[in-house]
């Protein structure tokens, strides 16, 4: 099955008020993505400073336009299992890199909770899709349509 293709159940199976979820979820990745444009320049010493970050600091000038981009569209529920699937790594190793930070002095407590929170919804919206209230449900294919071909 692949990211557009949906049983006909999948989307009705997921209660309306999730909606809400998902659109907080878009909301809090658009926000990230403007903060990260934002205090680029602390970003960008971060993955300097970094030493286990430092192969990856290409991701730097990339990054905020994936939490802006895939924001938006998990906002609005179009290719929202793709977008999902495209911000699990990236929450993942916020949550391991910067929140979790051994350093003394260092570990950012105040975002901990918050980017769990991101993390789990994301991989909830990777599993259900959108629901019943998004772009995916309007244009997806659905798996169980009958043959054209044979009729």
């Amino acid at each position: 099955m692949s990211l557009l293709h949906q049983s006909d159940i999948s989307g009705k199976r997921v209660p309306k008020w999730v909606v809400i979820l998902r659109v907080v979820l878009g909301i809090c990745l658009i926000y990230k993505g403007i903060d990260f444009l934002l205090h680029f320049d602390q970003l960008e010493a971060y993955f300097a400073g970094s030493k286990t970050l430092q192969s990856l600091a290409w991701m730097v000038k990339i990054l905020p336009w994936v939490h802006i981009i895939g924001g938006a569209m998990i906002l609005v529920g179009l290719l929202t299992r793709l977008m999902a699937l495209v911000q699990i790594p990236i929450i993942v190793g916020a949550i391991v890199f910067v929140n979790m930070n051994t350093e003394p002095g260092k570990m950012n407590q105040a975002e901990l909770p918050l980017s769990f929170l991101m993390l789990v919804l994301v991989i909830v919206f990777f599993i259900e899709g959108g629901g019943y209230l998004s772009l995916d449900n309007k244009i997806r294919k659905p798996v169980n349509a009958p043959n054209l071909e044979n009729s």
